[in-house]
C-alpha cells in the first residue's frame, strides 16, 4: 500500500502546497488501485514553518504531488521520508493518473523566495 498527499482546493491540486484549503490523502493497494481518499485539514500556514511534514509522516504518507511547493517544504518533507514530486496541474483522479502512467513535468522548478512566489 501506498499512501499519497496531494495539495488541494475544490477536488483539484492546489498551486501552493503551504496554503492550500486542503490536502488529499489518497491510499492505493499494491496494484495501484484506489482503496481510499480522505481529506485532511491544514492550518493553511507556511508548510516549511509548519509540522505538517512530521503529521504526514506519522500518517503514513509516502509520497507527495504538487503543484508549486518551495525548497524549504521540500526540505521538511524529505526530511521525514517523504518523497516530493512537483509541476502536477489538474483534478485529483487526473494527478493519480498521470502519476501512475509516469506522465509528469520534467521541469521540476520549486519556490526558492517567498516574496517572488507566483504560486
Amino acid at each position: 500500500m501506498i499512501k499519497i498527499a496531494i495539495p488541494s482546493k475544490e477536488n483539484s491540486i492546489d498551486n501552493h502546497f503551504g496554503h492550500c484549503e486542503y490536502l488529499t490523502i489518497v491510499e492505493l493497494n499494491e496494484q495501484l488501485d484506489i482503496i481510499r481518499v480522505s481529506p485532511k485539514a491544514t492550518d493553511k500556514s507556511c508548510g516549511c514553518k509548519s509540522n505538517l511534514a512530521e503529521e504526514l509522516a506519522s500518517e503514513g504518507v509516502q509520497l507527495l504531488l504538487a503543484g508549486g511547493i518551495g525548497q524549504g517544504a521540500i526540505n521538511k518533507l524529505k526530511s521525514q521520508h517523504i518523497e516530493v514530486i512537483p509541476g502536477f496541474q489538474g483534478t485529483i483522479e487526473e494527478v493519480i493518473a498521470k502519476w501512475k502512467a509516469k506522465d509528469f513535468p520534467a521541469d521540476l522548478s520549486i519556490c526558492t523566495e517567498h516574496q517572488s512566489c507566483s504560486h
